[in-house]
């Protein structure tokens, strides 16, 4: 029954809207009609913006599942846009929270498989990368440490508005098997490339937006019911201060 419970939430909060409205709804209004300087300027600042979401709670734990470990979970991250973001400023939007559905796999050799994946209205992305652990403890307290590398790519078709963003993100992260309330903690690279569609009138052809930052995150696994965990964090990327939330079955 717990289970049952659980896997409701989950498709709950991964069908729930990305979006209190569009944030690629003045995209190409943001490209088209301005000077090759601003263009790159705002291809790029929303390559920031949207980096630091699609690379956002991607982890929870430092220790890797083992082999047949098996993670199922939906997690949200949310991030304030900043000021400098254009596109996504001018489509009336101040907060964009993105929910994932990741599925792990504890394989054998201390690796996990990752995948991750959301679709809403006209936008769709899918990543996949590896978790490798390097210490695994089980005493309480006592670290485990394990790397991580993601890709995930997105692909937006929403009317006269299209593109494809890219992000790569690896992370080294750690935490401490504390029995009901686990703390974790990661630090990494994020780079991430944002290429408008062939039919979007830019200023200069073969316009990109890039974007490259530190990602830290760090939060808290709480564990109510056996097989079960909350995880609720913290992300400090592109001078931004995000947030993530995610609930899951693990064994």
């Amino acid at each position: 029954m717990k289970k049952v419970i659980i896997f409701s939430i989950i498709s709950t909060i991964a069908t729930c809207p990305l979006f209190a409205a569009n944030p690629f709804d003045k995209f190409k209004d943001q490209l088209s009609g301005v000077t090759t300087q601003i263009a790159q300027k705002n291809l790029d600042n929303f390559a920031k913006d949207l980096g630091g979401l699609m690379g956002g709670a991607s982890f929870h734990a430092g220790k890797t599942l083992g082999f047949p470990g098996f993670d199922v979970g939906a997690h949200i991250a949310a991030r304030k846009i900043s000021e400098d973001d254009a596109i996504i400023k001018t489509a009336g939007i101040d907060n964009v929270f993105l929910p994932v559905i990741q599925l792990e796999i504890g394989l054998p050799a201390k690796i996990d498989l990752i995948g991750r994946y959301i679709a809403y209205a006209d936008a769709t992305m899918v990543g996949g990368g590896l978790r490798y652990g390097i210490i695994s403890n089980s005493c309480p307290g006592l670290p485990s440490l394990s790397v991580q590398a993601l890709y995930h790519t997105l692909n937006v078709a929403s009317g006269v508005n299209k593109l494809t963003a890219t992000n790569y993100c690896a992370m080294a992260m750690t935490s401490f098997n504390i029995p009901i309330v686990d703390p974790y903690l990661g630090i990494g690279m994020d780079s991430t490339s944002v290429e408008p569609d062939s039919s979007v009138p830019l200023p200069s052809s073969g316009m990109k937006g890039s974007a490259s930052s530190v990602r830290i995150e760090g939060g808290i696994n709480m564990t109510l019911f056996p097989f079960t965990y909350i995880q609720i964090g913290g992300t400090l990327i592109a001078g931004n201060l995000d947030y993530n939330a995610g609930l899951g079955v693990k064994f």
